[in-house]
This record gives structure tokens, C-alpha cells and sequence, in this order.
């Protein structure tokens, strides 16, 4: 389905006529032709459009003018007769749409330069997408349930590099495979593609293939207070060319990896990542590279006040190899992992700055030096190791 207008308000539905306008009524036969004159007529009188209960097998409907869409919710199906969207509109400038039901089709909802709310929707088993906002102005998706869809729930994208400010809060996200393959294209609960000032927030997202949030070079974007299980890749993953990320106060267990705020060498840089608890991380495949980490960051990233447990192979990491630059874990309880914190010691890397956390139960080491996935120095937890000048330990607390 794809919806382009500058006003959505309240998506998931159809239609309405003027008072006057007969009442369509469905009858089991293609009624495109039908429905199609219904809305030309609403459109003209400036009215409203109500369907009643019953499936209307339809395609390719347009509307380009202000129209208010009912039906009987739950009981008002409109139900694709090809390929084609069931309904697109074009150039309204308000447009409000309850109480119906759209059946088939690739996605759910495509929206191209809106704004408005789209809230209260139920999205599920869409082969591809469920809602795809490209270039929004202003636009909030909140209080939905997307469950069961094909390649990924939410997608927030933008034609370039700048400001969008979407609100994606509230939403219930669920079940979210990869049937078109690929390392990440697919298989999000959430995703960001570029698109600047976005607030992620507040949403219960669990059972996808790949990622729960991945933002791919959206800058100054905040994602915060979201719950968050089983994940086959990185549950947050803040990626590639970004500057500025607030990435706090989310809940995360049972999980290939935790959170990933990387890719120093596309430019991602400048973020803050505290008060999240990473629980329950498994492990998993990511590019040949078999790991379980908890929190890792690259560049300009404060990690702080988070609480780390049973994270099969780190807690913290910091820096890859040369990608590491102005890096501090600072306040960080890391319990039952396998190293406790480790940080890039390659030749080219910068320092990392490693104070005042708690370290109990290290399995391998409570705090390393790395190449890459190289220990290069003995355990720094202990009182008599010798330190990396890349490395600034200060009041850490390592427990048995």
C-alpha cells in the first residue's frame, strides 16, 4: 500500500462519503470501479466516505484531495485484486483513515513526505515491509503492533543525509523475519536509513532475525527506554556514518550481541551509551567473526552506568584495531562474562579510559589489551600487570 500526502492521521482503515452518497455494499466481485467513484464524489463534496462490514475486493484506488475514510473496525476489509496498492493517495493535505482492514500486498503502509500520527494499527504478515516512511515532516508511529512480517517492522528513511525527526514510540514490534536474505538489509524490528533526529522509544521489540534498532548513519538520534529479546544479531546497533547518539535506559536479554555503536572507519562517531541493562548474550555470527559482547563502541563514545551479565565472551569493548578514539567506560557493573572489559591496543589505536567500574566473576580476564580479538597483555585486573600506555586504569573493583 503506499499513502503519499503531507497529513496522515490515524492509518490502518478507509473511507467516507458525503451523507448523501449511496452506500457501497459488498458483493464478493471486483468493485475497484465502484469504490473508485465513491471517493471521486467525497473528494468533490468535501465529505466523508463510509463503508460498512463485509470484503471489498479492490486495486489501484487514488485519492488527491482532503478525505475522511471509515469502516466498521474489524469488520471492513479491503482486499487486494492484484498487484497493484490497494490505495494510494497523492497530494492531500489531511487525510484521516479508520476502522479498516487492507489485505495482501508486499507492504503494509508506504508513506513518502507525511506528516501526522500513525497510531492504534495493527500490521502482520506483510512479505516485506509493514510501514516504510521515507523524507517524513513531523511524523509519529505510535501504540501499533507489527508482528510476523517478512523483511522488517518499521523502516524511518530519508532520500539524504539530514533532519526528519519521526517519533517511533510505544510500538509493539514482534517476529520479524529475513525471507530476502542479505547481512542486515533485512530482518529489523526498527530501522533507521539517514534519516536525522529520531527518537526511538518505549517499544517492546522481541523474535527478530537480525536486529531490534539498527540505525545506519542517522545522526543525532536517541534510543531509549526500549525492551528488547532474542535477537539473532545485535540488538541495538548504531552503524556507519553517524554523529551523535543517545543510546540509554533500554533493556535487552537473551541476544546474540548487545549494543554495537561502531564503524569509526565510515565517520560513526560521538555518542553516549549509559543505564542499560544487557543481560543473556549468546553469541553469534557476524561477517566470520563468532563473538558475544555486551556494549562496544569505537569512537568519541562515553560508556557509562550500565549493568552487564553473563555476556558470553565481553562485556565491554572498546575500540577494533586501529578504530579507537576518546573512549571511556567509567561506572559499569560487568558480571559473569567472559573478559570483563577489553580495549584496542593495535598500533594507530587512541587511548581508553577504564575507571570506577565493578568487574566480579571474569571467567577469562576482568580487563585486556587487544589486537582485534588478540590478547595482548596479561590480565590488567591484577595488582602487579603491566599497563598499555594506551590504556588509563583507575579505581576499578574486580571481584572473584
Amino acid at each position: 500500500m503506499n499513502f503519499s500526502r503531507r497529513s496522515l492521521l490515524s492509518a490502518g482503515a478507509v473511507l467516507a462519503a458525503t451523507p448523501a452518497a449511496a452506500d457501497v455494499i459488498s458483493n464478493g466481485d471486483d468493485q475497484t470501479l465502484e469504490l473508485q467513484a465513491a471517493i471521486d464524489h467525497a473528494a468533490k463534496n468535501d465529505g466523508l466516505l463510509r463503508l460498512g462490514a463485509g470484503k471489498f475486493l479492490v486495486s489501484g484506488l487514488h485519492a488527491k484531495s482532503s478525505l475522511q475514510i471509515e469502516g466498521v473496525g474489524g469488520h471492513t476489509k479491503l482486499v487486494a485484486a492484484g498487484k497493484e496498492a490497494i490505495l494510494t493517495i497523492e497530494g492531500a493535505e489531511r487525510v484521516s483513515i479508520s476502522g479498516i482492514t487492507f489485505e495482501g500486498g508486499a507492504n503494509g503502509l508506504v508513506l513518502k513526505n507525511c506528516g501526522g500520527r500513525i497510531c492504534g494499527n495493527e500490521f502482520l504478515s506483510q512479505e516485506k515491509t509493514a510501514l516504510f516512511a521515507l523524507d517524513s515532516k513531523g511524523l509519529e508511529i505510535s501504540g501499533n503492533h507489527v508482528h510476523d512480517i517478512g523483511n522488517n517492522g518499521i523502516q524511518v528513511w530519508t532520500s539524504d543525509k539530514r533532519e526528519d525527526g519521526t517519533l517511533v514510540i510505544n510500538n509493539r514490534v514482534e517476529r520479524i523475519a529475513a525471507r530476502d536474505g542479505g547481512s542486515g538489509q533485512n530482518g529489523n524490528g526498527i530501522n533507521i536509513y539517514w534519516a536525522a533526529q529520531v527518537l526511538v522509544s518505549n517499544n517492546r521489540i522481541a523474535d527478530c532475525y537480525f536486529s531490534a534498532i539498527r540505525n545506519n548513519a542517522g545522526s543525532n538520534c536517541q534510543i531509549m527506554g526500549n525492551n528488547i529479546s532474542r535477537t539473532g544479531e545485535v540488538a541495538i546497533y548504531v552503524e556507519f556514518a553517524f554523529e551523535g547518539a543517545v543510546v540509554s535506559n533500554n533493556m535487552i536479554d537473551d541476544v546474540a550481541f548487545g549494543i554495537s555503536i561502531i564503524n569509526f572507519n565510515e565517520g560513526g562517531r560521538l555518542a553516549v551509551c549509559s543505564n542499560n541493562l544487557v543481560r543473556n548474550v549468546k553469541g553469534g555470527n557476524t561477517e566470520g567473526v563468532t563473538t558475544g559482547g555486551g556494549i562496544y563502541a569505537e569512537a568519541d563514545t562515553l560508556v557509562s552506568s550500565n549493568v552487564i551479565e553473563n555476556a558470553r565472551d565481553v562485556g565491554i569493548a572498546l575500540g577494533w584495531g586501529r578504530y579507537c578514539r576518546n573512549l571511556t567506560a567509567q561506572g559499569n557493573l560487568i558480571r559473569d562474562c567472559g573478559k570483563g572489559i577489553t580495549a584496542s591496543v593495535t598500533e594507530g589505536a587512541g587511548p581508553s579510559y577504564i575507571v570506577n567500574n565493578v568487574i566480579a566473576g571474569a571467567k577469562t580476564a576482568a580487563i585486556l589489551g587487544m589486537d582485534h580479538l588478540n590478547a595482548m597483555t596479561d590480565d590488567l585486573g591484577k595488582p602487579d600487570a603491566m599497563v598499555s600506555d594506551l590504556i588509563q586504569l583507575k579505581d576499578n573493583i574486580i571481584r572473584a
